[in-house]
């Protein structure tokens, strides 16, 4: 009878990514939104501007059945306004009763993250910020981000009568 021994090792953990996170280009910079908010990417070839809206309100449009919003976030992040164009990518973000695609430049994918610097105090819809090899990505809260237009948009529905 011949018994062999066999040994038990345990592969080695790998620490547990904190994050998974969608990333993509605003106005040029690195940019973040947590998975858990992301639903897709869409390309708007074709949507409707909407007459005295506010001017995050880039237009509507049609996806598979259901209007959506497609709104320019980057005046709110203090950066230069989405330049018109016949096509927009759209990052589609949502939290709880609030949808929208954020016009992007281009989406970069899906990453996992182990540790978030937290953002800047005074900029509410930062919520941290994750490091991608050399280069700081800034992670946005999407329920900031998303109550923040929709007041944007609400004052614009009820303008200040002079």
């Amino acid at each position: 009878m011949i018994v062999e021994d066999h040994v038990v090792t345990s592969e080695p953990s790998t620490p547990e990514p904190g994050l998974r996170a969608c990333l993509f280009v605003l106005a040029g910079s690195l940019f973040a939104v947590d998975v858990m908010s992301t639903r897709e990417v869409a390309v708007f070839d074709r949507f409707t501007p909407m007459p005295r809206a506010a001017s995050c309100l880039l237009g509507v449009a049609n996806l598979r059945g259901v209007i959506m919003p497609i709104v320019d976030v980057r005046p709110l992040l203090d950066l230069p306004p989405h330049r018109p164009g016949g096509v927009i990518k759209g990052l589609v973000i949502e939290q709880g009763s609030l949808r929208a695609a954020i016009a992007i430049e281009a989406a970069l994918g899906l990453e996992a993250f182990t540790r978030m610097r937290p953002g800047s105090p005074g900029h509410a819809l930062i919520m941290g910020f994750l490091t991608r090899g050399g280069e700081t990505v800034t992670l946005l809260d999407a329920g900031a981000l998303l109550d923040a237009l929709r007041l944007a948009m609400r004052g614009a529905d009820h303008p200040e009568e002079d």
